[in-house]
């Protein structure tokens, strides 16, 4: 089966084509057009740009992926394509498109939630994965823990009580200086201090339950900055702006990491999947293959490329969703799970 995945649901522009074989997802191609440059100067994305930004993207993204797939539109099996959650602007782009072209070419499609794609990134490398499985979904606009009895299927065990991870690491490189988006200036800054800062408190919640919560930590590093200005100025060859970011990432690996263990054995889990833009960072992926292995759990972390928005895990997850009926399905920024 030859999919067509597209995905616009924020500021990243994609388009893969693969191949769902017996086994495994074969990625014949993957095209990703990002907006980082046009949304820098705002620290931030700016939904309406963004919008814009994807009409004008859309078609040259999908004929990319098709011409380095070798395939035609006639070749296809089916498209599979975001339908939410997600910026409702930007989700509408390729969405439209791709109910566009299923009606043109009389194509089967099917709209797939945003979190299913990010599960399905790790099937590429990991298709036998065993199940149950602990899904830890981050990125900067969701910090969710799921548990995943198979592919298509995910109940919620708990999420992050207001920002998400990913908002922490933009968050500081805004106020240090470092760009946009900010996951990546931080963990280079990090990878070079020789020792960390003053760690960061973990939040306390009054009512006692378990969850997370990383308002206070983009509060907090912010609150140091202002003590000392000099950091916002100094840039990421200062050895004190390079031990705050290891502050900083360690705080986010440990916070993340730590519930996973009495989760895992409360659910009889037998795998951790992490991905998201989150997971790309260097100590979190570290951390959670010692923890995997402390814990007998089969870590599965797509490679980069696959952890970032993206068509490709579109196409693996719609691969596996039953189609679409008709063309009156539209796009949901606020898209449930079935099981939520």
């Amino acid at each position: 089966m030859l999919v067509l995945g597209l995905e616009s649901s924020c500021d990243d522009c994609s388009a893969a084509v693969v191949e769902e074989t017996a086994r495994e997802p074969v990625l014949k191609s993957l095209v990703r057009r990002s907006q980082d440059a046009l949304h820098g100067p705002f620290g931030g994305v700016v939904p309406e740009l963004a919008a814009r930004e994807h009409l004008l993207q859309v078609r040259g993204t999908i004929q990319e992926a098709l011409d380095q797939a070798g395939a035609k539109l006639e070749d296809l099996d089916r498209i599979a394509v975001t339908r939410g959650p997600g910026l409702v602007g930007s989700l509408l782009c390729t969405f439209s498109a791709g109910k566009a072209l299923a009606w043109r070419e009389n194509l089967p499609w099917v709209g797939v939630h945003h979190l299913l794609g990010h599960l399905n990134a790790a099937r590429f490398a990991n298709p036998d994965l065993p199940f149950p499985a602990l899904a830890l979904l981050v990125s900067g606009g969701h910090t969710h823990l799921y548990l995943a009895k198979d592919w298509t299927h995910l109940e919620l065990l708990r999420k992050t009580r207001d920002d998400a991870a990913g908002e922490a690491y933009d968050k500081a490189a805004r106020v240090l200086g470092l760009g946009y988006p900010g996951g990546p200036p931080v963990d280079a800054c990090a990878q070079r201090a020789p020792k960390a800062a003053e760690p960061f408190t973990p939040p306390r919640f009054r009512d006692g339950k378990p969850a997370w919560s990383f308002s206070g930590l983009k509060t907090a590093l912010k609150l140091r900055v202002e003590r000392d200005p000099r950091l916002a100025t100094r840039g990421a060859e200062d050895p004190a702006v390079q031990a705050l970011c290891r502050s900083l990432q360690d705080a986010v690996a440990d916070w993340l990491l730590r519930p996973i263990p009495e989760v895992a054995r409360e659910h009889g889990a037998k795998s951790l999947i992490i991905s998201g833009g989150v997971a790309c960072n260097s100590e979190l992926r570290l951390r959670a293959a010692a923890l995997a292995e402390r814990e007998g759990l089969v870590l599965a972390i797509p490679e980069p490329k696959l952890c970032t928005d993206n068509g490709a895990m579109i196409a693996a997850a719609g691969a596996r969703l039953p189609l679409e009926r008709g063309f009156a399905l539209n796009a949901d920024s606020d898209l449930r799970l079935a099981v939520d």
